[in-house]
């Protein structure tokens, strides 16, 4: 019969060392990130959406914008049940680690296309999708010379086994048994419950630049 997980809970914070912070102690990709998100969201708040609020594209877009957001926030706190207090200390290479290295950018990056998509336009989809990318593909690229400097010949036999980003579904493993830091996997849920309330967000301007609140100086399509 197949094996079930079992869940055990530790509360003792990880002090497991984190390579970006190592690497650039004032966190550039996070300070970039920020940055370039806030010029997105600006952006969005200067240009109207081209499409009608009511029109079939755009409750398409709506839609669409908060299934990618509740697949992002769901699937964040996936991963962190899997590698909360974990990180850095040994390879996690079972749960959603079984089927991609990075599963928690592969998660973010829908949160990001969802954001673009609750201002009800392509070019903030775009954009927003843009941003993703420049941010986070270099950390995906750092984090790994970072995690083989550290595991050696385990983490290459993991990165000969499991995709970088695109996962591989028929690799997927269960793991028999889950310690999660309860301490770590507190911060990552309340950053993942934070994530749908970018619709929120999306479409307070596009209602602001629908009644006139907000002026509009270019179309977004």
């Amino acid at each position: 019969s197949p094996r079930r997980a079992r869940l055990r809970l530790r509360s003792t914070p990880s002090r497991a060392p984190n390579p970006r912070h190592e690497e650039h102690p004032l966190n550039l990709r996070l300070v970039l990130s920020r940055s370039l998100t806030v010029g997105a969201i600006a952006a969005c708040c200067l240009g109207k959406s081209h499409w009608h609020a009511e029109s079939p594209f755009s409750l398409a877009l709506e839609s669409t914008s908060v299934a990618f957001l509740l697949v992002g926030s769901i699937g964040r706190i996936w991963c962190a049940v899997h590698i909360a207090g974990r990180k850095n200390t040994e390879v996690v290479a079972r749960g959603p680690y079984s089927v991609c290295r990075n599963p928690l950018y592969f998660f973010s990056m829908f949160a990001f296309m969802g954001a673009g998509l609750a201002f009800e336009s392509l070019t903030a989809f775009a954009l927003f999708t843009a941003v993703f990318f420049l941010t986070h593909w270099p950390t995906i690229l750092r984090e790994e010379r970072y995690l083989r400097g550290v595991f050696g010949a385990a983490y290459d036999a993991y990165c000969a086994r499991v995709p970088r980003f695109l996962p591989k579904l028929s690799l997927y493993e269960t793991p028999p048994t889950l310690t999660v830091d309860t301490h770590v996997f507190t911060k990552s849920l309340r950053e993942a419950g934070l994530i749908p309330l970018a619709f929120v967000g999306g479409q307070a301007v596009v209602l602001a630049h629908a009644a006139g609140v907000l002026p509009s100086f270019f179309t977004m399509w």
